[in-house]
């Protein structure tokens, strides 16, 4: 099988994704110095740009040609991104975001929350000048679920009980409900049809799923350097994610004695996580999660057989491979 090199699908739309950088770093201006203190260390600070390429890789398979509203919405979904991780960091009262300490660490709590409400309203602000409400409605819906998304895992925490399929629907809307509109923004200012709109919503969908699975996987597998941040952060913060699901519903009662044990320990021990992932490996959990983010991934490149074969429709296939071969 061919190995996706996320730089080798980022290439083509390299000049479009150095546009985009260039106005997320315009757009957070402001006169109050904080402000674009914290946007600029928590975009500065990496990411791959993921949202942001899929609204581009979107529209040029539905035939846009160029332009600015491209631009301004890929900033857009980036922006809406960049607001829920300060928002969700002082949540869980991470120290780290990407290797580096984290935005409510450097800055404080109550700056980040502000800075994140900031972003969210600039998100809008822009919105408003691409005066497409087909657009705002399709962010509006999506940050409406997103929001929806994380008070739900606020109210599970620690809820070994959690079924998978309550745990599918708070990722559909904590995680996927973002791409999703990311690949509907490109299908409408690239004038898609409906059935080819619903067709890459289905696939933003699927790949938001498997990127969140991928993620829950990474958590309890990852090099801690190259994940850039503490593995077994979520059950540390009491997050209930698919391997801990699964191996949960398929252990005895002595395994789960030890789990619940874990969960309700305050000091977030590593001998709790070790005694945690061993029952997790013991019973394939792992193996579990990700076999469910592959066949996701499979079935989002099905999605799309209503595009004609061209660059974009390979870059969409590759990316949906990438989301579920990376190691960070």
């Amino acid at each position: 099988m061919r190995k996706i090199n996320y730089s080798e699908i980022f290439a083509p739309y390299r000049e479009d994704m150095e546009r985009v950088e260039k106005a997320i770093r315009e757009n957070f201006r402001s006169d109050v110095a904080l402000i674009p203190d914290i946007s600029s260390y928590l975009i500065g600070g990496g990411g791959k740009r993921i949202r942001p390429l899929l609204v581009i890789v979107a529209a040029r398979l539905c035939g846009y040609t160029g332009g600015s509203r491209v631009i301004d919405y890929s900033v857009v979904v980036e922006y809406i991104h960049a607001a829920t991780l300060l928002h969700d960091d002082v949540v869980d009262e991470a120290d780290l975001r990407r290797g580096s300490l984290s935005s409510n660490i450097k800055y404080g709590n109550q700056a980040s929350v502000l800075v994140g409400d900031f972003l969210f309203a600039k998100s809008f602000g822009l919105m408003s000048g691409g005066n497409d409400m087909r657009v705002v409605k399709s962010v509006s819906t999506a940050t409406t679920r997103l929001a929806e998304g994380e008070v739900l895992q606020l109210s599970n925490t620690c809820d070994i009980e959690t079924t998978e399929e309550l745990y599918m629907d708070t990722i559909l809307r904590k995680t996927a409900a973002l791409m999703m509109s990311c690949l509907e923004i490109g299908a409408i200012i690239g004038g898609a049809s409906e059935e080819k709109t619903k067709a890459l919503c289905a696939y933003g969908k699927n790949i938001g799923l498997a990127f969140q699975l991928m993620d829950d996987a990474l958590d309890y597998t990852a090099d801690q350097e190259q994940w850039g941040k503490p593995v077994g952060a979520d059950l540390a913060e009491g997050k209930i994610t698919l391997p801990l699901i699964r191996t949960y519903s398929v252990s005895g009662n002595k395994e789960r004695e030890l789990i619940r044990k874990a969960l309700e320990d305050d000091d977030n021990s590593k001998e709790n996580f070790k005694i945690v992932l061993d029952i997790i490996e013991r019973r394939d959990a792992i193996t579990y999660t990700t076999d469910r983010a592959r066949s996701l991934a499979e079935e989002a490149k099905l999605k799309l057989s209503h595009f004609s074969p061209s660059p974009h429709l390979e870059a969409l296939h590759d990316l949906a491979s990438y989301i579920v071969e990376r190691k960070d």
